[in-house]
């Protein structure tokens, strides 16, 4: 075989290797990949993987946001849930359009209906964090905050039977500069939003499609927050996404590079409620329990926290507000919301049993 027959052989080996290794690395993590869709769906455009390290912020508003998203491009993301009876109408109008979301979960919700937990985790949606009992964790101390974030990574992580995303979303948005670090210490990327649905608003699904659609209109991009608890979402969402297919604009699917390990003192946290929340929905059906604590007559609160050491009181911004110059005017609201807490049979706090976001 002469020389330059010789080279020609060598570099179509080296070019058939690079193919093989190429293709193999490409298996390796399907989840980058956006799935295959029937025409006609809407489906996901691309798939964004991001690296949580550090603790880079995505979304408004707020310190050091990561632009994400290119013009006519939204990420879907849900809050609050698991809650069957929202949760899975919602699972199946995107599996319709072939679409996939991030869902921002409640440690305490996944306890206590895993098995809806791990069907949206089965149907390729990314399952993220959303603290362990949705609490403002910029107002209460900074030990009770840590709690939050960790038993609700462990609880979530305990119900879903795999790792979950190291990405959080802080409750109502309520950041604070000690849980930043925190998560950046923990490598947990801050989610926030810039389009909201508010649909903890109403029950009406147009009105919750038409808060979407005129945000989108006035922004042209954007993390979208909805709440898989409420039933204007649940009503309204197969709608929306047709709407946005009709418009043009794409779904970007996040998903992370690595995944976040829990801690144990947590994970024990969590055994423990999970064998409570076990026993308490023996006697509950899941479409008729409350989303809040208590789900049992009597049961403290405060139980996961009960060797917090003690802390400072938080201190909250001072609210001046004007006397009203009208004896019949209404009070003004309080500064902070009163916390729901309906009876387990009470069915009124589905319009909104966690508060926004």
């Amino acid at each position: 075989m002469t020389p330059a027959a010789r080279r020609t052989l060598l570099f179509s080996m080296i070019g058939a290797l690079a193919v093989i290794t190429a293709g193999t690395q490409a298996r390796a993590n399907p989840a980058t990949e956006a799935p295959a869709c029937a025409a006609g769906t809407l489906g996901v455009a691309r798939v964004a993987e991001i690296d949580a390290t550090g603790g880079p912020k995505f979304g408004a508003p707020g310190p050091e946001p990561f632009e994400l998203l290119q013009d006519k491009e939204v990420v879907l993301t849900f809050d609050d849930g698991p809650m069957r009876r929202f949760t899975r109408p919602i699972l199946e109008a995107l599996d319709e359009e072939c679409v996939k979301a991030t869902f921002f979960i409640v440690g305490r919700m996944a306890l206590s209906d895993p098995d809806t937990l791990r069907d949206t985790a089965a149907r390729g949606h990314t399952i993220a964090l959303h603290s362990w009992s949705h609490k403002r964790l910029d107002r209460i101390g900074a030990a009770a905050s840590k709690q939050e974030i960790e038993l609700g990574l462990s609880a979530t992580t305990l119900a879903l039977g795999q790792p979950a995303a190291p990405f959080f979303r802080f409750p109502y948005l309520g950041e604070s500069s000690a849980m930043r670090a925190h998560l950046k210490k923990r490598d947990i990327a801050n989610i926030a939003i810039d389009v909201d649905s508010r649909d903890f608003l109403t029950r009406n699904p147009t009105v919750m499609r038409k808060n979407v659609m005129s945000q989108l209109a006035q922004k042209g991009r954007g993390i979208i927050l909805f709440h898989d608890i409420q039933p204007s979402t649940a009503g309204g969402i197969r709608a929306l996404l047709g709407e946005l297919k009709a418009k043009g604009y794409k779904v970007v699917h996040i998903v992370p590079k690595g995944h976040i390990a829990t801690l144990p003192e947590f994970d024990a946290m969590a055994e423990r409620e999970a064998k409570r929340r076990k026993i308490a929905l023996s006697s509950q059906p899941l479409a008729n329990r409350s989303a809040v604590w208590p789900m049992t007559p009597g049961e403290p609160e405060s139980l996961p926290w009960v060797n917090l050491p003690a802390e400072e009181p938080v201190a909250r911004p001072h609210v001046v507000r004007p006397v009203s110059q009208s004896p019949a005017a209404s009070p003004a609201p309080p500064a902070v919301a009163p916390t729901l807490r309906p009876s387990v049979n009470d069915d009124s706090w589905a319009t909104n049993p966690l508060g926004r976001p």
